[in-house]
């Protein structure tokens, strides 16, 4: 649990599908720092949203997670306050601007998932407008300083933060934020038939968009990067069905395990991937 309490699974996520997506797009060269700052910025993101829970939930413990930041308040400030200069040095000073701008779409996605935060009912279980925000926040996260990158090369490379491959990830990130509320604060309601559409639904629909794109689109009918997101729909598919013999944390961790794991997956199917093609 300690990557989870201590918010570091997210930057993990988000670093190593850096490097899927800079592979799927042929970047040449990733700028060494930029790892870096996009762990930095996930890192911060998600610090300030679990204390900012915990001064919106009174100080009432809600997870391992918030009773943790909650417990150390005052340093998690210090290294969010430290965090935040760094970042600001680091892009101010050292990245190309390019990606500075380019950063601007999930900043904004960012801002609009603290304002919902911020003014959403507390008492409200999921709330799916936010879940969309902060799972395209972090997928265009990942892919805003490759994009930055690919625009010394490429004209309108920001529109690929809407290429299918890009909307397939953040769907899945969606999905996953969506499980951790439906599995961990609503545990005891999950048996409402609403409630088990609001995930299967998505997962079927994400399904049913990768076999699409393979079949129709792509140059290689089992593209790597779509049969991986396969894997994840169905290793969620199967944790849902059998959440009852599960704790909550592992629930909660499983969620970011999952893209680890097919993440491990896409680097060994990309070994045995001939095409070499990158998405559209």
């Amino acid at each position: 649990m300690w990557p989870n309490v201590l918010s570091l699974d997210a930057p993990i996520v988000a670093v190593t599908w850096l490097y899927i997506f800079a592979r799927e797009w042929n970047v040449s060269y990733v700028e060494p720092l930029l790892p870096w700052v996009l762990a930095l910025v996930v890192w911060v993101v998600y610090a300030v949203d679990r204390l900012l829970d915990c001064q919106m939930n009174g100080n009432e413990a809600g997870s391992l997670r918030h009773e943790f930041h909650h417990q150390h308040k005052k340093k998690f400030i210090i290294a969010i306050c430290a965090a935040v200069l760094m970042i600001a040095v680091l892009s101010l000073f050292v990245l190309q601007m390019a990606i500075i701008i380019n950063a601007t779409l999930p900043l904004a996605a960012t801002a609009g998932f603290f304002l919902l935060s911020v003014f959403s009912p507390s008492q409200q279980r999921v709330s799916y407008s936010k879940n969309l925000l902060a799972g395209y926040a972090f997928a265009w996260g990942v892919g805003a300083g490759l994009t930055g990158l690919l625009n010394l090369q490429q004209p309108f490379a920001l529109a690929r933060m809407f290429s299918p491959d890009m909307l397939a990830f953040g769907l899945l990130c969606v999905i996953n934020i969506t499980a951790v509320d439906l599995w961990v604060k609503g545990s005891n309601e999950l048996s409402a038939e609403e409630d088990e559409m609001a995930l299967n639904l998505p997962l079927v629909v994400l399904g049913f968009f990768c076999l699409l794109f393979m079949k129709f689109i792509s140059d290689n009918p089992l593209d790597p990067f779509f049969l991986c997101i396969l894997i994840a729909t169905a290793l969620m598919y199967v944790i849902n069905r059998m959440r009852a013999q599960f704790s909550k944390n592992f629930l909660r961790v499983s969620v970011d395990v999952i893209l680890l794991v097919t993440a491990a997956f896409y680097f060994i199917l990309s070994l045995f991937d001939k095409s070499g093609t990158p998405h559209p």
